[in-house]
């Protein structure tokens, strides 16, 4: 459930267990019958083969009734702890019953790192975890239950369906599971629904159910956010997921899964919320949506948020924010949040709007006299039934109660109960979420809302597989930089002021960009090849695209204008001196190289073993040193593809119009220096050394690194701090480049010397020039000498397209 910055927050003191209902009523009292039934013909057949028995004695009497009922035991035990499988659809069965002793999935659980790595292994902090056992029971039960309903509403969603039968579905599953239907009275709060099913449609976010005589019918051009929540003695599991028919919100979805899965990542004891807010706003906003022919930025909706629980309050006082910002407010441990985050295509902020479904009674609610006698009957139901857990109108008419709109009116006019109106964006604009509750245990962070059946956040540390049959170093820990940032922002906070746009990056590259066209001006009737067309190319040329390469790096993380598009444009300008169209297709492959760095099969920059097997000797090595920005070029699409958009066929098109005018004008020669120019960038230039300093291991290892087992911890981002950085946009400090990708070049060097504790004893290189010249010739050097992860825990949607038959159902959701 959405929080909105400054929610009043409350407890309601519960004691009652939400222990499933007794054998012989519900759906659980049907399971026995039909074991019971299955049992009888048995029984009959004892009785047939044992005539006459009824008059004998009672030794012999008693001896049968015990076989009879040694043989019904088992069977009932063996039911009791193999009936995961045997769930119902619609799901009806009380997930007690599935569970033996009550031995409930886990969920996710991640040790912490760094400065809590001690957690792990402390004897007073495993203590404190047993102590909670029981408090973690009844979480991960609630968990299990939001897991079984949920997958059943992932796979029986469907267009044509109305709001109020999906609501009603989901609700009568988590009653049925939970073992609380909520007709008596008092009932409500021993367990059952956390909070009501929020169905919020396209532009509107969050806080939408249906009221009684709701007619609205689910679409197949929809975006929907299901968002419930399950409660057992008050401890509420809070998640939520987006389900779309059409791929082309694919996008959009994968976007809020990301800021989610990030979030998730970033939460710990002692983080800062803005850290948490800034992460989750980076990954959101790394991502675009082609719909009707536009591209459109998905933005974070910012005044919306995360939030803690506490016992019998869904919004504990704590916001978890979606976007940067000043809040030094740190999680601690044995605190529960909803980690959430909404994103929008269209402005971003959201405002109250429809009509008015979700209510809430405040836990601090004020003593005043209430005036109107259907105000205090209904008051006294709401706190028997509900306490401080919202209830919507059609949780009041299954009640019982009938016109009680005045009486609530007049409840949240005095003060007493909280409104929560529907949040909505501005009309013809898309919104999702995605959601997931953790734990900040004393020993580990766990993901209550997600199990390991479900296995949609990867994020416990992954299996060891055996040694593969290549030399790369493989890796099975963390990338360094999150956990690297995290210490420093933690140290050094004012280092969060530096992230922000450069407008003197627009200024230099118009300055190379009218370079380039003077110089192809200049050489345009010079003999194709000659020593000056050869050394102008090399010495200018290639100096120039390179800086121009480079700036469309810079520009792709969003640091020349503040408006994506704004940059998605100039970038695009940026690459015409270049002669061939590629910015658009950069930006993508370059922010999943971020987000996975050394993942295998999602790292453009990685070498794939085919070249490190052909190119492991000098010459190969010198032949990749040679071609190496064809191999850059090519790579990517032999790897993954990604779907053309409007914006690719915009920088296909601008770079052929201004080729051709530029041969109508200046001639092919002209056109000629330039591609010149970029082969040169890329190849035996002092400039093109950064493309192997990065991120090639040069300081040689033991050989017990090549045995990923052994956790040998391995360098692989080395920074240059020569004075090539002044021609390259700083790409040198590498490390702090990986470390905050949203500080633009001007201000790395500030970020450096701020935290020159953190990189003053990395590894890094002195000369680019000396960097090739040891890569080719160094035979412990080479392809091989790259940090590779197995493809998992930040894989990022890259918008591939799929058959019409494939999109059938397009539920990107946290299973």
């Amino acid at each position: 459930m959405a929080a909105k910055p400054g929610t009043d927050s409350g407890a309601v003191n519960g004691s009652q267990s939400g222990a499933p209902s007794a054998p012989g009523s519900g759906p659980s009292s049907r399971i026995e019958q039909l074991e019971d039934h299955d049992q009888s013909d048995d029984d009959k057949d004892d009785e047939e083969a044992a005539p006459g028995e009824k008059g004998g004695n009672a030794a012999h009497q008693m001896l049968k009734a015990g076989k009879k009922k040694k043989k019904r035991k088992p069977r009932k035990k063996k039911n009791a702890t193999n009936g995961v499988s045997v769930q119902s659809s619609p799901p009806r069965v009380p997930v007690a019953s599935l569970f033996a002793g009550g031995q409930y999935p886990t969920g996710e659980e991640v040790e912490y790192r760094g400065e809590n790595h001690f957690r792990t292994t402390s004897e007073e902090k495993r203590h404190l975890d047993r102590m909670n056992n029981d408090f973690l029971t009844e979480y991960r039960h609630g968990a299990e239950v939001h897991r079984q309903v949920r997958q059943w509403a992932q796979r029986n969603i469907k267009p044509g369906q109305t709001l109020t039968e999906i609501a009603e579905g989901i609700e009568e599953g988590v009653r049925a599971l939970t073992g609380h239907q909520g007709l008596e009275e008092g009932d409500n709060i021993k367990g059952g629904m956390g909070f009501p099913t929020g169905l919020s449609l396209n532009h509107c976010a969050a806080h939408y159910t249906p009221n009684a005589g709701n007619k609205v019918v689910l679409q197949k051009e929809d975006v929907m956010k299901v968002d419930f929540g399950v409660h057992l003695n008050g401890r509420i599991v809070d998640s939520a997921f987006t389900m779309t028919f059409d791929p082309v919100y694919d996008n959009l979805l994968a976007a809020v899964k990301d800021a989610t899965n990030t979030g998730v990542r970033e939460a710990g004891i002692d983080v800062r919320m803005s850290d948490i807010g800034a992460a989750i706003q980076e990954a959101m906003e790394s991502y675009e949506v082609e719909m009707g022919g536009q591209t459109l930025p998905v933005k974070s909706i910012r005044n919306l948020n995360g939030h803690d629980i506490i016992q019998y309050s869904i919004h504990g006082g704590k916001s978890v924010p979606i976007v940067k910002g000043g809040d030094q407010t740190k999680m601690e441990e044995g605190e529960i949040f909803a980690i959430e985050t909404f994103g929008s295509t269209g402005k971003g902020y959201v405002r109250d709007d429809m009509e008015t479904s979700h209510y809430a009674k405040k836990a601090d609610a004020p003593n005043v006299p209430l005036r109107v006698s259907s105000a205090r009957t209904l008051l006294n139901s709401i706190s028997k039934n509900f306490g401080s857990l919202p209830f919507c109108r059609r949780y009041l008419d299954r009640l019982g109660h009938e016109k009680y709109l005045l009486g609530l009116n007049n409840l949240v006019s005095s003060g007493i109960v909280e409104a929560y109106p529907p949040l909505c964006d501005v009309k013809g604009s898309y919104t999702a979420q995605f959601e997931h509750t953790i734990l900040l245990r004393p020993t580990m962070h766990a993901t209550t809302t997600t199990a390991a059946v479900a296995g949609s956040l990867h994020l416990t540390q992954p299996q060891e597989p055996a040694p593969t049959s290549d030399d790369f170093f493989w890796s099975y820990t963390e990338e360094p930089h999150r956990t690297r940032r995290q210490a420093i922002v933690k140290t050094h906070p004012e280092v969060t002021k530096l992230c922000g746009h450069e407008p003197l990056t627009k200024y230099l590259v118009l300055v190379v960009v009218l370079l380039q066209i003077a110089c192809a001006a200049w050489l345009r009737n010079t003999p194709f090849l000659s020593f000056r067309w050869l050394l102008v190319s090399y010495v200018v040329g290639a100096t120039a695209n390179q800086n121009l390469f480079l700036a469309i790096h810079e520009i792709s993380h969003n640091l020349a204008f503040k408006s994506p598009m704004a940059n998605r444009v100039f970038a695009i300008f940026a690459n015409l001196p270049i002669g061939v169209p590629y910015s658009a297709a950069f930006r993508p492959y370059h922010l999943t190289h971020h987000k996975s760095l050394g993942a295998d099969g999602l790292d453009t920059d990685l070498p794939t073993s085919v070249e490190a097997f052909f190119l492991d000797s000098i010459l190969g090595k010198a032949f990749f040193c040679t071609f190496q920005i064809l191999f850059y070029a090519v790579r990517p699409m032999m790897i993954y593809q990604l779907p053309m958009t409007s914006l690719h066929l915009f920088n296909v098109a601008a770079q052929l119009a201004f080729d051709l005018l530029l041969i109508r004008f200046l001639g092919a020669g002209a056109l000629a220096y330039l591609i010149m120019s970029s082969f040169l960038a890329g190849s035996l230039h002092p400039c093109a050394g950064h493309f192997i300093a990065e991120h090639y291991v040069f300081e040689k290892q033991p050989l017990s690194a090549r045995d990923p087992s052994n956790r040998v911890p391995i360098p692989e981002t080395y920074s240059y701090y020569g004075p090539l950085n002044a021609l390259t946009y700083n790409v040198g400090l590498h490390n702090e480049h990986h470390d905050f990708p949203a500080v633009p070049w001007t201000r790395l060097p500030v970020l450096h010397e701020i935290a020159k504790e953190f990189y003053i004893d990395l590894p890094y290189h002195k000369s680019w020039i000396w960097v090739i010249w040891q890569f080719i010739w160094d035979q412990e050097v080479g392809l091989w000498c790259r940090v590779k992860r197995q493809r998992g825990s930040k894989e990022v949607e890259v918008g591939k397209q799929r058959s019409s038959s494939e999109c059938k159902s397009r539920t990107l959701n946290f299973k």
